[in-house]
C-alpha cells in the first residue's frame, strides 16, 4: 500500500484514531482518580514529611520515615511546595504528569516496534491497568520510573548508532544516563539493556571503534550510579525494615521445594495480573503472547530483543539476588516491555490467514480491555485508608486532642493532617492525641489507663493482624458504644 494513497491515509487515520480514543480514556481514567484526591497513606505521608523538613540539598541524603525515593523526582516535588504547597493534588501532580506523559510516548514507541493493526494492545493495557491509574494519583515514585524507562527505550531507538556523530552520541548518552539514575533507581536495568542493544549493533556491524565511546557511556554511568549507591542507596539496601518488609518479594534463584517454586510463581503471577488481567485465563493468554512474542523478536532482531526483553530479565535477576523487590508497585516499571512482548505475540497470531482464529484473538484482547479497567471510578470513590473520614466523625462527636488514641499505623498520617496540610487548623481540637509507636507493645496498659470519661481509638491500615490484636488489646478494658468504618476504623470507648 502506498504511503501516498487514498486508503493508506484512511487506514492510517483509523488506527491513529483508535489509538487517540484509547489515550484519551486513559487520560480521563487519571483524571477522575486525581480528583476524587482521596487521603494520603502512611508511605504518601512520611514522603510529604521528608519534602516538608528538608531542602534540597537535603533531599540528597537517605530519607527519613523508612521512605526511598530518587533525588530529581524529590525535588520536583518540593518545587510544586513552593508554588502549590503541601496539599494531596499538589503533592500528586508529578505522578499524574508522569502518567499521562507515559501513554503519549508509550504510543510514540510502539509505533516503531509493532504493527499498526496490533498496537492497539498494549496501548489499552497501559492506558487502562488499574495498578498505573492508581499510582498515577499517589505521592510515589513508581509511575515515574515507568515514565523514565520508556523513555529511555524510546531515545535507544530515535539515537542511532551509525548516522549520530560519535561526539554527540556519547555526550547525548552521558546526559540521558545521568539524568536517568538520579531519577529513577531501575533505571540501570533499563540502561543496561540499551548498553547491550548498541553493543550488539557494533558487534553486528563490525563497528569497533565505536566501542570505546561505548565504553567511556558506561563508565560515566557506573560511577554515577556508584556515588548515588553511596550517597542513598547503601543505607537503605543495609535498612534492617526495608530487607525484612520486601523478603517475600525476592525470587529463589534456585527453588528446591514445591513452596519454593510455588512462591517464584505467585510472584511472576502478580507481574502478568498487572499486564494483562485478573483471571488465570488471561495470565495464561499472557504467557503464551510473551512466549511467541519473545521468540519471535528474538528472530527478527537480536539487537531489539535485547532493548526490550533485557529490563525484564535483569529485574528477575536482581530480585533472585535479593537484590531487588518484585512487590507489585515496585515493578510497575517492567509492565510497558511485557505489554510490548505480549504486542509481539498479539501481532504474530493476527498474521495467521486464518480469520477465525484472528477473530477469537481479537475477541480476548477487546474482553481484556473491557474487564481490565477502573469504570467503576465513575460511579463510587476508590477509598483506601480514609483517615479524614474518620477525624470528622470523631469531630462531629466533640472529640478533643487528649480523648484520642491514634494507632502506629496511622500516626504519620496524622501528623500530616494535623501539622502539614494546607487546611490543618480544622483538625486543631484534635492535636495532642496520645501516638502508638510501632515498637509499641503496650495496647493494653494504655487502654487501662484511660482516666477521661470517654476515648477515641482511631486506626488505618497496618495489616488486619494487627489492627485485630490491637483492637482486641483495647476493648479488654474499654467497652465499644460507637463504630465506624470506612477505610479507616474509629472506636468510641467508655469505661
Amino acid at each position: 500500500m502506498k504511503e501516498n494513497s487514498l486508503l493508506y491515509k484512511i487506514v492510517h487515520f483509523r488506527y491513529n484514531f483508535v489509538a487517540l480514543l484509547l489515550i484519551a480514556l486513559g487520560i480521563i481514567f487519571r483524571l477522575v482518580m486525581f480528583y476524587q484526591n482521596r487521603d494520603l497513606i502512611i508511605d504518601e505521608a512520611n514522603v510529604v514529611r521528608n519534602i516538608y523538613e528538608r531542602n534540597f540539598f537535603g533531599l540528597l541524603k537517605p530519607l527519613s520515615y523508612e521512605q526511598y525515593a530518587p533525588p530529581i523526582y524529590l525535588w520536583a516535588l518540593e518545587i510544586n511546595s513552593f508554588i502549590f504547597g503541601y496539599s494531596e493534588q499538589a503533592m500528586r501532580l508529578v505522578a499524574l504528569l508522569c502518567g499521562i506523559g507515559s501513554l503519549f510516548l508509550f504510543w510514540s514507541l510502539l509505533t516503531k516496534v509493532l504493527p499498526k493493526n496490533s498496537l492497539w494492545l498494549p496501548l489499552g493495557l497501559l492506558c487502562f491497568a488499574p495498578i498505573l491509574v492508581r499510582y498515577s494519583a499517589e505521592v510515589k515514585q513508581y509511575v515515574p520510573d515507568a515514565f523514565v524507562a520508556i523513555a529511555l527505550v524510546f531515545a535507544a531507538l530515535k539515537i542511532d548508532l551509525a548516522s549520530s556523530s560519535r561526539r554527540k552520541f556519547v555526550l547525548s548518552w552521558i546526559c540521558i544516563g545521568s539524568i536517568a539514575i538520579w531519577a529513577s533507581q531501575p533505571s540501570v536495568f533499563i540502561l543496561a539493556s540499551v548498553g547491550f542493544y548498541y553493543f550488539i549493533q557494533v558487534v553486528q556491524q563490525k563497528r569497533w571503534d565505536d566501542l570505546k565511546a561505548l565504553s567511556l557511556i558506561a563508565l560515566v554511568w557506573f560511577a554515577q550510579f556508584g556515588l548515588y549507591y553511596e550517597l542513598i542507596l547503601k543505607t537503605q539496601i543495609n535498612s534492617a525494615y526495608l530487607q525484612n518488609y520486601h523478603r517475600e518479594y525476592f525470587l529463589f534463584p534456585s527453588p528446591a521445594t514445591d513452596a519454593e517454586w510455588e512462591h517464584n510463581w505467585e510472584r511472576l503471577k502478580e507481574i502478568l495480573h498487572n499486564t494483562a488481567g485478573y483471571n488465570q485465563y488471561s495470565h495464561y493468554a499472557c504467557i503464551f503472547l510473551i512466549l511467541i512474542g519473545s521468540l519471535s523478536l528474538l528472530e527478527k532482531s537480536l539487537k531489539l530483543f535485547a532493548l526490550l526483553a533485557f529490563p525484564i530479565v535483569f529485574t528477575l535477576i536482581a530480585a533472585a539476588a535479593s537484590q531487588f523487590s518484585l512487590i507489585e508497585r515496585v515493578v510497575i516499571f517492567i509492565l510497558p516491555f511485557t505489554m510490548i512482548l505480549m504486542g509481539y505475540g498479539f501481532s504474530l497470531i493476527m498474521g495467521i490467514g486464518f480469520k477465525s482464529v484472528q477473530l477469537i484473538v481479537f475477541l480476548f484482547g477487546a474482553y481484556v480491555l473491557n474487564e481490565y479497567n477502573l469504570k467503576s471510578l465513575f460511579s463510587e470513590k476508590f477509598n483506601f485508608q480514609e483517615l479524614t473520614t474518620g477525624m470528622d466523625y470523631i469531630k462531629s462527636k466533640g472529640g478533643q486532642g487528649k480523648e484520642l488514641y491514634v494507632d502506629c499505623a496511622s500516626v504519620d498520617t496524622y501528623i500530616y493532617y494535623t501539622e502539614i496540610h494546607p487546611k490543618k487548623d480544622r483538625y486543631s481540637m484534635l492535636k495532642g492525641a496520645y501516638l502508638f509507636d510501632w515498637s509499641d507493645d503496650n495496647y493494653k496498659e494504655v487502654a487501662q489507663k484511660v482516666s477521661t470519661p470517654r476515648s477515641f481509638f482511631i486506626f488505618t491500615g497496618g495489616g488486619s493482624d494487627l489492627r485485630n490484636r490491637h483492637t482486641d488489646e483495647v476493648k479488654q478494658f474499654l467497652t465499644q458504644t460507637d463504630y465506624y468504618e470506612n477505610f479507616c476504623y474509629v472506636f468510641t470507648f467508655k469505661k
